[in-house]
């Protein structure tokens, strides 16, 4: 299995390190054929994109380009899931412009209501410690994500059980059900391979991204490929993966080929 894409990749526009064209270079410098520009969504603390108009200046930037590298670029986002009921934080008319949506659970981002900010994202961060709450936790964070999945034209939800505790096999339904993809995060550590079983279980689609912040971690998939190896993942189960080339066997001789083929020079 190959690998042909990374659709999770940050640049200054978010809470990133890199020039979007650093990202494209990176990208085709591993052999890419395509990159994904997903900056965070606006009500990300400290992560988000200033406003949501950003996705149009890289959609401008992309286009220019993509006219001097062999990679196709993309502009996406990955959004804020920033209410119980799965609201995320970028407008109709900013989605029907990308070319990639992608939604995730973040422990630091303002909500809609406000007040969710304090009764569920604030409480998320103590969970850990606290485990009267962390069960109360698991349940609102599976019903916030499940919300995004059925109400928003998602390809990935993005490392579903990153840091905010999830029930994989109840997101993995909803996930089989609409087309939403479950990612296999490479650049964090966390119980992936959890994910991919929920995913097996339910026939949920997968997509192995990088998730990179600087240049050299993109197209850092490795991670991925060995897990949907262990696993035994068809091709056709992941977004970005095709099967990987045969090798060619060696061609067999007939005829007048195969009989020169086994004459010897005769003694001198």
């Amino acid at each position: 299995m190959q690998l042909f894409a990374d659709w999770h990749v940050h640049t200054r526009y978010s809470d990133g390190q890199a020039t979007l064209e650093e990202i494209v270079a990176a990208a085709a410098s591993r052999g890419l054929d395509e990159v994904a520009i997903t900056d965070h969504g606006p009500r990300g603390m400290f992560i988000g994109v200033r406003e949501a108009g950003v996705y149009q200046e890289l959609k401008e930037q992309a286009v220019r380009l993509a006219e001097h590298y062999p990679v196709r670029v993309l502009v996406g986002a990955e959004a804020n899931v920033i209410s119980l009921s799965g609201e995320i934080d970028l407008p109709a008319s900013i989605i029907k412009e990308l070319d990639i949506l992608a939604a995730g659970l973040h422990p630091q981002v303002w909500c809609r209501p406000w007040w969710q900010t304090l009764t569920w994202i604030l409480p998320n961060r103590l969970s850990k410690a606290v485990g009267a709450i962390r069960g109360k936790m698991r349940e609102a964070n599976t019903l916030a994500l499940v919300g995004a999945v059925r109400q928003n034209p998602l390809t990935f939800i993005s490392h579903p059980g990153l840091v905010m505790d999830v029930d994989l096999d109840e997101v993995a339904r909803a996930c089989a059900g609409t087309g939403c993809a479950m990612e296999i995060n490479a650049g964090h550590h966390y119980d992936r391979d959890e994910v991919v079983l929920a995913a097996l279980r339910e026939g949920a689609q997968l997509v192995v991204n990088s998730d990179a912040h600087v240049p050299e971690t993109v197209g850092k998939l490795d991670i991925g490929i060995q897990l949907l190896d262990k696993y035994r993942v068809p091709p056709e189960q992941v977004l970005n993966a095709r099967p990987a080339p045969q090798k060619a066997e060696p061609r067999r001789l007939t005829g007048f080929a195969a009989m020169a083929g086994r004459m010897v020079s005769p003694p001198s």
